[in-house]
């Protein structure tokens, strides 16, 4: 993703109307207002850390950090409760429900370990995931294979997957493998990675921080820092992704963002994008595409379209 689609998405959201109900709205949409303002090109799109570099604009007004607590969350404690029955379904997932992102992925190479010094290019299947809610569209309804962990995740509290940007997805990194240094879409989630399957040698860094995952453990970060993950193991490594809200954001800061991108005329100019960096989209494809037009009449957009 690059910041060409900015002119578009204003263009859209002024074209719906959308941009002119917000920037009438009172002070409780004021961040939203400057938010928007920098997608127009009005004001700065930079944040607060040189670490955090998101493609959209950095949300005003949020306290940012690259790790968060876990302990803090009701959502991970209900995700680490709910981990092996998560387990489970994981295990029994058939390869031909993933979307294959090894294009965006990496070959490890070890310094002491002279055998990867010359890997060309990532191994076969390097980055896969398998969707549950991919670009505000709950996918799962296509495959139906993990209908235990889709209720514990509709369960969570704070949510972010009706809003576009924000996942629910099974990862998995293959062995040998390294996934560059990037920062996320926006600053507006924190993510959380519960392990599933943890060998040796797997890690993430985040702005300056270093972690490793556990099985059965949470990690609650924030995305829009520059972050990386490795695998120098033998072995898969899977985890479940989870979005959640910046908890600095107000209801109706959400709602309001949630409705802006999650219209069709806007979701349709990154969506495919997207699903574009994958080799094998066909899957989902015509299930997301159905779905874009359906939402628009929902409420939560027509509130502000």
């Amino acid at each position: 993703m690059d910041r060409s689609d900015w002119p578009k998405i204003v263009a859209a959201m002024k074209a719906g109307n959308y941009y002119d109900r917000v920037m009438a709205g009172g002070a409780e949409l004021d961040r939203v207002k400057d938010y928007l303002r920098a997608f127009a090109g009005e004001r700065s799109p930079a944040g607060g850390d040189s670490a955090q570099n998101p493609t959209y604009p950095c949300f005003p007004g949020l306290g940012h950090r690259p790790f968060h607590d876990p302990a803090a969350s009701p959502a991970v404690a209900m995700l680490e409760e709910a981990w092996e029955k998560i387990r489970e379904e994981a295990q029994a997932l058939e390869e031909a429900a993933e979307l294959d992102y090894t294009i965006a992925s990496r070959p490890f190479r070890d310094p002491l370990r002279p055998w990867t010094w010359f890997r060309r290019g990532a191994p076969a299947r390097a980055w896969t995931i398998y969707p549950f809610y991919y670009m505000g569209v709950d996918v799962e309804a296509v495959t139906r294979r993990c209908p235990r962990t889709l209720a514990i995740i509709n369960a969570l509290p704070d949510l972010c997957v009706d809003y576009p940007w924000g996942d629910a997805v099974f990862s998995v990194q293959g062995p040998g493998s390294w996934l560059p240094a990037h920062c996320s879409i926006d600053n507006l989630r924190l993510r959380c990675h519960l392990g599933i399957r943890i060998p040796g040698g797997t890690g993430i860094r985040v702005g300056r921080e270093t972690r490793q995952w556990s099985d059965g453990k949470c990690l609650l970060f924030e995305d829009s820092f520059e972050h990386e993950v490795w695998n120098r193991s033998r072995e898969r490594r899977t985890v479940l992704i989870v979005d959640f809200w910046h908890p600095d954001l107000t209801d109706i800061e959400k709602r309001v963002l949630t409705a802006g991108f999650r219209k069709s005329e806007v979701r349709q100019i990154f969506m495919r994008h997207r699903i574009n960096a994958t080799n094998s989209p066909q899957t989902y494809l015509p299930h997301l595409e159905a779905s874009l037009a359906a939402q628009d009449n929902a409420p939560s957009v027509r509130e502000f379209w």
